[in-house]
């Protein structure tokens, strides 16, 4: 068999895995502060060799990334909802997972008075522990994350500060990731230490940075390079059979 099919064959699987790519991040479009994907990139090696001509190449592909830009920023106007304006992330802690980064910012109380966003991942502070908010008559979160607070039963005009958001931009030495349960972390699963540089501002939410027009000409563009590849194979097991044919002996 012509070792071009297999050349073809791996090609399809990464044309496959895009098209998954391209799905998850149409499902994602009104998703608060998601990130996109980054379908994989082709590539090609060739194998050593001193003399002769080059063996035939397989292709490869980069291991998917996501893209970091800033989605577009909503007004609304709850004070618990946050966005990040420009670089940086929220040290959140999902529910059964550990730390992780996020750009989500649809905060609420939770049941058990922690500050979490609305996937259930508590907020954490930059002491990397969880915010517990008491009850209040009013809330303001300022730039750098601190919240203050006017608690239920205190005296009018009376304001207590109960923590600081944990934020962070991390470092370009560190490369950031997208773990399998969708939250971004650095390469070996942890997260930067927080660096407050982010600016937080109250009353916005970031929308998801995915282009649907872009997903769906892409997938078009996908599925047209899968329909080649597959022409490809038919080809070349059609050159096999003629080149099979002219190596029999004759009777």
């Amino acid at each position: 068999m012509d070792k071009s099919i297999f050349t073809a064959l791996n090609s399809m699987q990464i044309l496959k895995n895009n098209q998954s790519v391209v799905s998850q991040n149409l499902s994602n479009t009104n998703v608060v502060g998601y990130k996109k994907d980054i379908q994989a990139n082709f590539g090609s090696v060739y194998l050593d060799r001193e003399k002769g001509i080059d063996p035939r190449v397989f292709a490869f592909s980069d291991v998917g990334a996501f893209d970091a830009s800033q989605g577009p920023l909503k007004p609304s106007d709850r004070k618990l909802d946050l966005a990040i304006d420009g670089s940086g992330y929220f040290i959140v802690k999902p529910e059964g997972g550990k730390l992780a980064l996020s750009r989500r910012g649809d905060l609420k109380v939770g049941q058990d008075g922690t500050l979490r966003d609305n996937t259930g991942a508590q907020i954490y502070s930059v002491d990397l522990e969880p915010i517990e908010v008491p009850p209040y008559r009013n809330i303001s979160i300022a730039t750098d994350g601190i919240i203050t607070i006017e608690p239920l039963n205190a005296e009018p005009g009376e304001q207590v500060v109960v923590g600081q958001i944990a934020s962070t931009e991390g470092s370009e030495e560190v490369k950031l990731v997208k773990s399998l349960d969708g939250f971004i972390r650095t390469e070996d699963g942890g997260v930067p230490e927080p660096d407050q540089q982010s600016k937080i501002v109250s009353g916005f939410l970031e929308g998801s940075n995915v282009k649907s027009v872009d997903e769906l000409v892409s997938g078009i563009e996908q599925s047209r390079s899968y329909e080649i590849n597959v022409k490809f194979i038919s080809t070349a097991k059609e050159l096999d059979e003629a080149g099979s044919s002219l190596m029999r002996m004759p009777n």
